[in-house]
């Protein structure tokens, strides 16, 4: 492969020396450029030779990835066909697909490859020094990206556990404990459903390493999902009191299970195989499979059954070795005293409860200073514990929403996070994570990484001469072998949006109905109808006529139509559902489970319905199923990513996306493989210019699909972005780093602390300013230091001004308003005191997405439920009409 690419860049160079004189230069820079990743590719693969060590952590990465594919294939068999073993399900998809099933694409290795001295070396130059880059996997769509970095962090897990314990001028730090990757995602639903492909990795890798416990360490692997509150619990009380409803009120809702089904052998998991244990304050989550043939159910090999953590406390508290988060979550640091952990910034550990905060009101301990025996726990008490290896790989996937308002903030927040990642070797070499983005639709890359991460950028695998031919992969001409994927423009001029979208549904779902009379299976791509929307009130009103309109139309069939009827699948109704911000998190999970489940003929089609209609009339009793099929998946812009549903085929698109990027990434979620080639209908909205423009250069548009891509814009330290995110920029950092000792900034009670840790403070400042540096000017560096500077002197006013109040200041948890002031609001609090003499002066989002506080309208016909009351003598509202028009 090395060999073969500095060959084929040969070619290249060559070719480049014959093209016209205008574009030679930049056909020789092109080449050029994929030299250095040529390079790159050769130095991974010698250190991998050489290094025994990475040699041993590379067969690791292998046998535990290939382990996970395997697996999650055999997941997916067994969601189809419950009755069959894990060990069949195995030999089956082992048999259909044979070395297919376990082996890596060529980017991908090549890709994993060029990684591993940045990884065994943390202070390697291309990662921790003045030369750092990001590196950028970008791929089409469906490439494979997934398991690539999934790749990665096996490799990760494994060499940190070789690697133990790491000399630094600070003492030692202890690679067998602590996070070792965390991966990102801006988008709830991509984080779920890529929460449980890693969950699978993670599985194989704790098997492996309880199979050779000398060689990995007695840690367990695990993988946390950090993200909101709506999503998963905040506090053991709250995980238990879900289970105990959810056990007495079926259909409750329980965020504390996020994977529906045991990602290792896919049986089905409900709230019975979830237990919360009081005294050691853990929810296990266990496999469904009531035999224990899975080795994470209850009784089965691995005694905490599946390595998954959903609450916050517990990820605090157990570190686990994978974190997956949205990145708006990490604006909770400055609130979260607990979480400085995730940094491997500990003080203390509980052999009960792991590692415990001064912020910790659970390990609470007897007078003899230990935990008595409980539950057939033993005895258990407190000891100082040493710092923890911060976290060396760090993955964004879908880098291209990271952009605007959202983007911005992430940059600003991301100056905090690479401080406090940071550390030094015994030889003071600077150390920080190595960063591994990856996307689809990018444009002026370079740029957007320097801003959000302070780093150039190596982009895999490079284009060189030709846009669809890179030596890793090329852009095949359309045939039966690779169908692609078919797009339709549609413009009613004239009609009305509404009533072109309820024909076309109709037309389509009846046609694929027609497809399944004709073809059987081999149209069940098309039978369910996916609907891309910009906007929910669009889809609202979609989702409305789907239940009206369009059933009944589907139902009676027009009387001149050559389509079939087509009765839902929902008892006749139409099976509809959604993938919006409106849903519960828990039932998203839910739905992107049964969006895997086909049509059967023998249920769907005509002549099965006739078949199943006679036998109820003969009084015989007809096969039922378990779950029904979708027949219609409306859904926004969360579609866009993440969405892995091999079966989807047809899609329908209302109204041209806001962007290309979205436009391309939404539309790929129908025909992913070659078997089930995709056909995406564009309807257009005449009315709106941008698409009509769209619809009168269709073709040229979408010849040249990704040339259109915009560039994307953050702008993290530009004035107004400073105003509104460094004061929790600064309250996040200064309570992470400060964590290793329990009397510093870190506990809630600890921000009254600031004159006695001035000093600290101080050279945080310098450190945060020149990772501002790294990722501007001088400039924005000033204003940066200012800014920071004018907030550590109201940090210390406030101090001073509530002890002559006879106060102390805390953070924002003020359990006795009479003793304890607070030095941070939230934004949307913000404006109710802002004339206060008493407001606090730290502004702190709750999340990335609340950069302004938001106003709320209430619109009541009771006069008393309104906020806004007349002043007296106000005049009266007249909504008569004009009287030259009466």
């Amino acid at each position: 492969m090395v060999r073969g690419y500095a060959a084929w860049l040969d070619g290249e160079e060559s070719r480049a020396k014959t093209l016209p004189e205008h574009l030679r230069p930049e056909g020789l820079d092109a080449v050029s450029e994929a030299r250095k990743v040529q390079r790159q590719l050769a130095e991974g693969l010698e250190h991998l030779l050489s290094d025994e060590e990475s040699l041993r952590c590379f067969r690791f990465m292998n046998k535990v990835t290939a382990d996970q594919r395997v697996h999650t294939q055999v997941a997916e068999y067994r969601a189809k066909h419950p009755q069959v073993s894990i060990e069949e399900a195995r030999a089956t998809v082992l048999a259909d697909k044979g070395a297919k099933a376990h082996s890596w694409r060529t980017f991908q290795l090549a890709f994993i490859l060029m990684q591993l001295p940045l990884l065994t070396d943390p202070a390697a130059e291309k990662r921790s020094g003045n030369l750092a880059k990001a590196q950028l996997l970008f791929f089409p769509t469906g490439g494979g990206k997934t398991e690539a970095y999934l790749g990665l962090a096996a490799y990760t897990f494994a060499i940190r556990r070789r690697q133990g314990l790491v000399a630094t001028p600070d003492g030692l730090l202890d690679g067998g404990a602590g996070v070792a990757v965390l991966m990102r995602y801006t988008l709830r639903l991509l984080t779920a459903q890529q929460f449980q492909r890693a969950t699978a990795l993670v599985c194989a890798a704790e098997l492996a390493r309880s199979a050779e416990p000398g060689t990995w360490g007695n840690e367990p692997f695990r993988i946390g999902l950090w993200v909101g509150t709506d999503v998963s619990p905040k506090r053991f009380e709250e995980a238990a009191g879900q289970l105990e409803k959810a056990n007495n009120r079926s259909g409750y809702r329980l965020t504390v299970l996020q994977i529906q089904r045991c990602p290792w052998c896919g049986s089905k998991i409900t709230a019975r195989e979830v237990k919360a244990v009081k005294a050691s304050r853990r929810v296990h989550v266990y496999c469904g499979d009531e035999l224990a043939g899975c080795p994470f159910a209850e009784g089965g090999q691995v005694a905490e059954g599946l390595p998954v953590l959903t609450v916050d406390e517990e990820i605090y508290r157990l570190t686990p070795a994978f974190v997956i988060a949205t990145v708006d979550k990490f604006a909770r640091l400055a609130r979260e005293g607990e979480a400085a952990s995730l940094f491997g910034y500990v003080s203390r550990v509980c052999a009960r409860h792991g590692y415990v905060h001064p912020d910790s009101r659970y390990c609470e301990l007897t007078d003899n200073g230990r935990h008595p025996a409980k539950d057939g726990l033993p005895a258990a008490g407190l000891r100082p514990a040493g710092r923890l290896r911060p976290p060396d790989l760090i993955i964004q996937d879908e880098l291209h929403l990271i952009t605007g308002a959202l983007g911005t903030t992430v940059g600003l927040f991301e100056v905090a996070i690479d401080v406090m990642a940071a550390w030094r070797d015994v030889q003071g070499r600077a150390v920080r994570p190595l960063l591994v983005a990856s996307t689809a639709t990018a444009r002026n890359a370079a740029d957007q990484v320097r801003a959000l991460y302070g780093r150039d950028v190596t982009i895999f695998p490079p284009q060189v001469l030709d846009a669809g031919k890179t030596f890793f992969s090329k852009e095949e001409p359309v045939s039966e072998r690779f169908p692609g994927r078919r797009y339709v423009g549609i413009s009613t001029t004239g009609v009305r949006l509404t009533t072109a979208e309820i024909r076309l549904a109709e037309v389509l779902m009846a046609g694929a109905q027609l497809l399944l009379d004709r073809s059987g299976t081999a149209a069940d791509p098309y039978m369910t109808l996916v609907g891309y929307f910009s906007a929910t009130r669009e889809l609202a009103g979609m989702a409305r006529y789907m239940g009206d309109d369009i059933q009944t139309a589907l139902a009676k069939r027009r009387p001149w139509s050559k389509l079939p009827r087509r009765t839902g699948t929902e008892y006749g109704a139409l099976h509809t559902a959604e993938l919006t911000s409106r849903v519960a998190s828990a039932d998203i999970t839910t739905t992107l489970d049964q969006m895997a489940v086909p049509f059967d003929p023998a249920f769907d089609s005509a002549s099965g319905k006739r078949k199943r209609h006679a036998l109820r009339e003969a009084g015989k009793r007809t096969p039922a199923r378990e779950v029904n099929p979708y027949d219609v998946i409306l859904a926004t812009s969360m579609l866009q990513v993440g969405v892995d549903v091999t079966r989807l085929g047809l899609m329908l698109v209302v109204g041209q996306p806001k962007n290309t990027a979205e436009y391309i990434q939404a539309s790929s979620r129908v025909g992913r493989v070659a078997d089930r080639p995709g056909l995406v209908v564009t309807l257009g909205n005449w009315a709106r210019p941008r698409d009509l423009a769209h619809f009168e250069q269709f073709r040229h548009y979408h010849e040249t699909f990704y040339a259109q891509v915009e560039a994307l814009s953050v702008t993290p330290f530009s004035v107004t972005s400073l105003e509104r995110g460094l004061d929790g920029v600064l309250a996040s950092a200064a309570r992470v780093l400060d964590a290793v000792r329990p009397d510093g900034l870190s506990p809630e009670k600890g921000a009254g602390r600031i004159a006695a840790e001035r000093d600290f403070v101080e050279a945080l400042i310098d450190k945060l300013v020149a990772r501002v540096l790294r990722a501007s000017d001088e400039d924005a560096a000033d204003r940066a230091r200012q800014r920071l500077r004018n907030r550590l002197d109201q940090w210390e006013k406030r101090r001073t001004y509530l002890a002559g109040l006879h106060k102390s200041l805390v953070y924002e948890r003020m359990l006795d308003e009479a003793h304890f002031g607070p030095l941070m609001i939230s934004a949307e609090n913000a404006r109710s005191v802002a004339d206060s003499k008493d407001a606090p002066p730290f502004v702190v989002a709750n999340s990335m997405r609340e950069v302004q506080p938001e106003i709320n309208l209430l619109v009541s016909p009771i006069k008393e439920n309104l906020i806004f009351m007349e002043p007296p003598g106000a005049p009266a509202w007249d909504f008569s009409p004009p009287k030259e028009d009466a």
